[in-house]
């Protein structure tokens, strides 16, 4: 066993301090217990999500118990997570969230997680059952950035031997059968099933993964050197776009997203949107909203504001206005709304009034940024500034108590 996680941790950059995140179960003790033999300086860390009362507790205990014998540093943690909603993803992103916390803490070079053979058997048929494509496929990444995965080319039986033979305790996690969680459905039901008639189920998914992961590599690539090449500013042009496979485009989309959890069928809704091209459309996915405009698509963190939503009320508290965050103290009322055709207003110190539209272009504005630009108006519709760039001749009162800020 320790040979054959060596094996896998030589493909890993060189690093000596690692957090090891642990449960309790047998997963997580038996690679605790095998980086500790490989000399590893391991910090363990435990999160009580309090979900099952006092057998989380108990797992707690357990965890600091063990670190106590084995002489390691332990960082135990207790939350109250809601067993409502989507608690499988909940807790593993605030079980992430808490283990990079430690991490920072402790200036460990990375964070080592217990899933194995079996867990990317279960991910992979996950992720085909809900159309997840080509990077469904790969399943889990032995390296993900900072998070490691020594096991996951051990079998779950392997391990329970290793702790059987080490003479080392675990715990059992009861809510690892309750089939209400997806991946105990395909754990205890499907997987199962699956096998009765597929006795090479396993082999046979690993071997699709292999050559899935090696195409990824190759889509990864080419799509790189697409956004180095065609994106500028968060746009990029719609027909060039068009232009590529279909691949391509998700991969593409992927990246520009930057966010892990995007399933197929919201980048077929992005991808949608591009190909339909009309101009003022947006669609948010995950952090990031898309908008077309013309044969130029941008992209961003937030949500756009629409190009005629009305007026907003400025107030003492923060207004989100797309990139752009407002604050007004004063005692006039203010308006914040998108620019109109035809706008025009009066620059301080210029004598005389000016359209936006010349404006947008003397400060070399784009224009796929001009219908998000906050333009501030009083009661009566007039305009006196136009976001943080210039205010109007009777407005230079408004340096004092309105406040303007790009996200």
């Amino acid at each position: 066993m320790l040979k054959t996680v060596q094996k896998t941790l030589a493909a890993f950059p060189p690093f000596k301090k690692v957090i090891v995140g642990v449960s309790g179960g047998a997963d997580s003790v038996a690679l605790a217990h095998i980086l500790i033999q490989l000399k590893y300086d391991v910090t363990i860390a435990h999160l009580n999500h309090g979900l099952r009362e006092k057998e989380s507790d108990t797992d707690e205990k357990f965890v600091k118990d063990l670190s106590k014998k084995w002489k390691r540093p332990c960082v135990t943690h207790k939350i109250q997570l809601s067993d409502k909603g989507n608690t499988e993803n909940s807790a593993r992103l605030v079980r992430y969230a808490f283990l990079e916390k430690v991490r920072q803490a402790e200036k460990a070079e990375f964070i080592a997680v217990a899933h194995h053979q079996d867990d990317q058997i279960e991910t992979i048929l996950m992720h085909m059952q809900r159309g997840a494509g080509l990077r469904g496929l790969c399943g889990m990444k032995n390296q993900n950035g900072l998070i490691i995965r020594p096991l996951l080319g051990v079998k779950k039986k392997d391990l329970e031997a290793y702790l059987k033979k080490e003479k080392i305790d675990f715990r059992t996690d009861s809510s690892n059968f309750d089939r209400r969680f997806r991946r105990n459905l395909f754990r205890h039901q499907i997987i199962p099933e699956l096998k009765k008639k597929h006795k090479d189920l396993d082999r046979q998914l690993l071997q699709m993964s292999a050559v899935a992961q090696k195409r990824l590599q190759e889509i990864e690539k080419q799509s790189a050197d697409w956004i180095r090449t065609n994106v500028m500013d968060s746009e990029f042009g719609r027909l060039e776009f068009l232009k590529l496979s279909d691949v391509l485009q998700a991969e593409i989309l992927f990246q520009l997203i930057g966010y892990r959890d995007v399933y197929r069928q919201s980048l077929e809704k992005i991808k949608a949107l591009i190909k339909k091209g009309v101009t003022g459309k947006q669609k948010q996915i995950g952090p990031v909203t898309f908008y077309t405009q013309y044969d130029r698509v941008s992209f961003y963190k937030g949500f756009k504001a629409p190009e005629n939503p009305g007026r907003v009320k400025l107030t003492v508290r923060e207004v989100r206005w797309g990139k752009w965050v407002l604050k007004h103290k004063g005692k006039e009322t203010l308006f914040v709304r998108a620019w109109q055709k035809g706008d025009r207003f009066k620059p301080a110190g210029m004598g005389g009034s000016k359209k936006l539209q010349d404006f947008f272009v003397d400060q070399k504005i784009p224009k796929s940024e001009r219908h998000q630009l906050p333009i501030i108006v009083d009661g009566k519709d007039r305009i006196l500034s136009i976001a943080n760039f210039r205010v109007a001749e009777n407005a230079t009162h408004l340096k004092q108590c309105l406040r303007i800020n790009k996200i």
